[in-house]
């Protein structure tokens, strides 16, 4: 894992090697199976941003850990469940492919709740499962239609965006901040959500840049009541993958 400082990356590393140990060798296999291609922010985006959110608000436990894995799975049952959604014409005997290996992460999440003792936390992101396959569906009645940039966005806000900006909002109950704060760095999160899918989309470079400008600006409100680096430090390093020469969000 490369990219710009983080002072949380010993955690993000763990996360990765604990997720790696617990599906290492069936998810290698599956990705055969599926063709599974993924990048640096399809591996560490979603975990980034809940320890990046729980570190700020204060939180010192290991359950934002435990979360980032849980939420990794629903994040690539969502990437493998759209592999069928982008192929146009996939061959009958490959169908099910995606469709077996998605729903086998689905049950890893709720597996790891339960097991974790997390129950608490199903509502929410079954809510936000619920959520991504809704944007998966409006997504694919829409493929052909020249849409505005509004409605494009609007449809992708119901994409990743939807699990970035839930992953933001657990790191910050884990601390028990203020709701209002709570809602700050969960539009927070799902701003950068929403970056990343409109540049995996080839929206415009200045949407994707504004839509960067309010999370920056965002950072900046939530740093008047808590510190306000470690969000930095996340939006820094998507925004490096993003485009390398977006102008830093500094505070």
């Amino acid at each position: 894992m490369t990219g710009p400082k983080l002072s949380f990356r010993e955690e993000l590393q763990e996360v990765q090697e604990l997720f790696r140990d617990d599906i290492g060798s069936e998810l290698a296999r599956y990705k055969d199976l599926v063709h599974l291609v993924t990048d640096e922010l399809d591996d560490n985006a979603c975990p980034g941003i809940i320890l990046a959110v729980s570190k700020a608000c204060g939180y010192q436990g290991k359950k934002a850990m435990t979360l980032a894995i849980i939420i990794q799975y629903i994040y690539l049952a969502d990437k493998v469940h759209n592999l069928l959604r982008d192929d146009d014409d996939p061959a009958a005997e490959l169908r099910q492919f995606p469709v077996l290996v998605g729903d086998f992460l689905f049950g890893k999440f709720f597996w790891g709740l339960s097991r974790a003792g997390l129950l608490d936390y199903l509502a929410p992101l079954a809510g936000v499962i619920v959520t991504l396959s809704k944007g998966a569906v409006n997504r694919w009645l829409t493929r052909e239609q020249n849409l505005e940039i509004e409605e494009q966005l609007r449809i992708l806000e119901n994409g990743t965006a939807s699990l970035t900006g839930l992953a933001a909002r657990i790191g910050a109950e884990l601390a028990g901040v203020p709701r209002s704060i709570q809602e700050k760095c969960e539009t927070f999160g799902r701003l950068m959500g929403l970056a990343w899918a409109a540049r995996n989309e080839q929206i415009t470079k200045p949407v994707v840049e504004e839509i960067l400008a309010q999370a920056s600006a965002l950072i900046k409100e939530i740093s008047e009541n808590l510190p306000g680096e470690h969000l930095l430090e996340v939006y820094d390093y998507m925004q490096t993958y993003l485009y390398p020469e977006a102008v830093s969000g500094q505070v």
